[in-house]
């Protein structure tokens, strides 16, 4: 027999490892996945045309399909692991003919590896001892059934067991070789061994061990391509029909570039441009290209991937002791009549009937007992029968396809216009083909505009140059996304500048270089203007004025043409433009602008003033005659109020008067407390001494002296308290009755 090497067994089993069976009779079981019946026809494979791409602002891209089917089609589509997730939060599949969409399906999403482990054998490579070569894998197939076919015959059996040998090699008896031996048990009972090198080919019977193994190949296919993803849509229909299938995966975003031409008046022509990137594996050919600029809300979801819900482990008990149960055969449900005559069942539901049943020997109260209890049987049967296979099922709700072609969707479409709620669409007119990877410069925009060339002036920026610009209004129908913009100046190039998002109607100011024929200084002055309100209630004197901060502008034309140039002066929060300062052309959230007309070498001041309300406050109650006397000679009072202020600066007088009288009669109680704890100790030291008596009744006398002065000291303090109530509310009246508001002339 031919003689077939090991690496050729291996060749050879890699090649059949699609048609191969694996048995394992006596192993343990294992759950084999079902063999999809060789009836059922495979439905052709479609792949629909590309004809639509909308490229939107925000990193996404919508992606239309459109072609015709027959018959019971099915549409595979390619796509990257990172896009799965869009598309199936996006895929709408409709069938525009007589067809019913099917299952959208796609390959697991579990890791090849993890799906690998759960296959019940390996198969390595051929330097593998384990499990490569042919006799490796064939070790792992203990117990299955194979048919075997040699150079002379073809058996079946199960594999009992494989061996190896260390044989002398052909034509060299001192060259040892390794060789295989496959036992086998026929049927009937026969056991034949095998050489390996002699088998031509090993065909294994078991079905279920063909639908893992092809599993094993799919797994190690999928592996190797790991970042493929195959979605498989199918639609059932007779005859020939339209299919569209669209979607939303992640694109770059779309870009825009601008050209803009100044003719010798100054006015724009403008030219816009699309940069579009297909960055897929597939051909744009002849699609429809729209590009939508705005921010919708667009976000990943990881719903490819098998989600489990935790559940709660419950323990089975333990000590639960079942005893055998018996129930009592059913009868069948007619009234039950007592030997009263009354019928049973209605006496339940009547309460003079049960009274009466109530008296009723034990053979009644036994058939009430039976034919409640059937009764209840019944309601049971009557609630399961509505489950019985012969229940009227409620109508199925429509499905998402057949809502969206028969109009029932309720979502109408737009019309035909660029406006999409708050996005805008650039469609183009004329089909477009991008080749994958590969970018695209597209025209969207070429018009004139409503502008003029204008210098534009910010302190900020520098000191002491303006910038060189235009002053642009788009007048085109179209939303203008932000992007760069080149500035050629007759036929010059003059420059670049970036503008941000302008809607139709809008204006912008765009600059793109430094005006050198342009002087601009700046001088500043700030000041406090005069009062010019005097106001006095609850208890507080208020000034009012204004703070004036004057910036003035000097703007010189050093060239021989007329200039236009727009001054950006700063708002502030609080501050507002005096009357006496020059109307501003316009106003942005943080800037004025003015506009200044020069003739050619000429110079123009512009002042801008601005004031902001300030007041000071003075508390009536801490008012001092220093103040009360600056408010009179600065005209902000009258002689009445004067007096009416002097009034509250007396009674505080009386106050601080009646206060000081207070606090030194407590000086001096505190100090007769200090004398008489010192008398005490004297006493204390002094009274077992009988030299001292004298000395001893000297301090007695002085404590009476000083206890005396306390009671009177304790009446003088009442009264100067009782004072000093009265001038305080006194001066609460006064300053409460005290109210002015008063204009001063400027």
């Amino acid at each position: 027999m031919k003689r077939i090497s090991l690496f050729t067994a291996l060749a050879l089993c890699s090649a059949l490892i699609f048609s191969l069976s694996l048995a394992q009779a006596q192993r343990a079981p294992r759950i084999t996945r079902p063999v999809a019946s060789p009836a059922t026809p495979t439905p052709p494979s479609n792949n629909l045309p590309l004809k639509r791409v909308i490229l939107y602002s925000n990193g996404v891209a919508y992606f239309e399909r459109r072609g015709q089917v027959s018959g019971k089609a099915e549409i595979n589509l390619a796509f990257k692991q990172s896009q799965v997730d869009d598309v199936l939060k996006s895929l709408v599949v409709l069938d525009l003919g007589k067809g019913r969409v099917g299952a959208v399906s796609y390959n697991s999403s579990a890791p090849p590896d993890a799906r690998l482990k759960e296959i019940p054998f390996s198969i390595g490579a051929a330097s593998d001892p384990t499990t490569g070569g042919l006799a490796a894998v064939l070790r792992q197939f203990q117990g299955a059934r194979v048919s075997l076919t040699t150079a002379n015959q073809t058996v079946s059996g199960s594999i009992l067991t494989l061996s190896e040998r260390q044989t002398p090699a052909q034509g060299n008896t001192l060259t040892l070789v390794k060789t295989s031996t496959l036992v086998l048990a026929l049927e009937g009972g026969e056991l034949r061994s095998f050489d390996l090198n002699d088998v031509r080919s090993v065909k294994l019977l078991d079905d279920g061990a063909k639908t893992e193994i092809a599993g094993f190949a799919e797994a190690t296919a999928a592996a190797r391509r790991r970042d493929a993803k195959t979605i498989s849509i199918t639609s059932d229909g007779e005859g020939a029909r339209e299919m569209v299938v669209s979607y939303t995966i992640a694109a770059p975003i779309w870009k825009t570039t601008y050209r803009v031409v100044l003719d010798a008046a100054g006015t724009p022509f403008f030219q816009g441009w699309a940069i579009v990137d297909n960055v897929s594996e597939e051909d744009w050919q002849d699609v429809s290209l729209s590009f939508v600029s705005g921010t919708p809300v667009s976000f990943i979801q990881p719903i490819q991937q098998p989600l489990y819900r935790y559940r709660p482990v419950v323990p089975i008990p333990q000590d639960l002791q079942l005893t055998p149960q018996t129930y009592e055969s059913g009868l069948p449900m007619v009234g039950v009549v007592s030997e009263t005559g009354i019928r049973l069942d209605e006496a339940r539901n009547n309460a003079a009937e049960r009274s009466r049943l109530q008296n009723l020997g034990g053979v009644a109260r036994q058939q009430v007992q039976i034919n409640q209890n059937l009764q209840m049987n019944n309601r049971n049967f009557n609630s399961m029968s509505a489950l019985s296979p012969g229940a009227v099922a409620p109508p199925a709700a429509p499905s998402i396809t057949s809502a969206m072609t028969s109009g029932d969707s309720g979502v109408e479409a737009a019309a035909q216009g660029e406006e999409v709620g708050e996005l805008f669409e650039y469609r183009v007119e004329q089909p477009v083909t991008v080749r994958k990877d590969r970018s695209a410069l597209i025209p969207i925009l070429q018009t004139k505009m409503d502008g003029e060339r204008v210098s534009v002036y910010n302190e900020t920026t520098r000191r002491d140059r303006p910038m060189n610009g235009i002053r642009l209004k788009n007048t085109s129908a179209l939303t203008l996304e932000g992007g760069s913009i080149t500035v050629l100046d007759g036929d010059a190039y003059a420059g670049e500048a970036l503008m941000d998002r302008l809607k139709a109607g809008e204006q912008r100011f765009i600059s793109f270089g430094l005006d050198l024929g342009t002087l601009v200084t700046t001088k500043f002055k700030s000041e406090s203007r005069p009062v010019y309100l005097v106001r006095a209630r609850n208890g507080v004197f208020e000034t009012h004025y204004y703070q004036s901060d004057v910036r003035t502008y000097t703007i010189i034309n050093q060239t021989d043409k007329k200039r236009i140039v727009y001054i950006e002066h700063p708002l502030r929060v609080g501050w507002k433009l005096s009357d006496d300062t020059q109307k501003p052309a316009s106003q942005t959230l943080n800037f004025y602008r003015f506009r200044v007309e020069l003739e050619p070498r000429k110079t123009v001041e512009l002042p801008v003033i601005e004031t902001q309300p300030l007041n000071s406050t003075y508390m009536l109650s801490d008012i001092t005659p220093r103040e009360i006397e600056f408010f009179f000679t600065s005209r902000y009072i009258d002689a009445t109020t004067r007096a009416e202020l002097e009034k509250l600066v007396e009674i505080k007088g009386r106050i601080a008067q009646a206060q000081a009288r207070i606090s030194t009669l407590d000086q001096e109680v505190a100090a007769i407390g200090e004398d008489q704890k010192r008398l005490r100790e004297n006493i204390e030291a002094l009274k077992n001494t009988a030299d001292a008596k004298a000395l001893v009744a000297r301090y007695i006398a002085k404590a009476d002296q000083q206890e005396t002065r306390l009671e009177q000291i304790v009446r003088e303090k009442k009264i100067a308290q009782d004072e000093l109530n009265r001038w305080q509310a006194e001066l609460s009246a006064a300053i409460k009755n005290l109210s002015l508001e008063r204009k001063l002339p400027n």
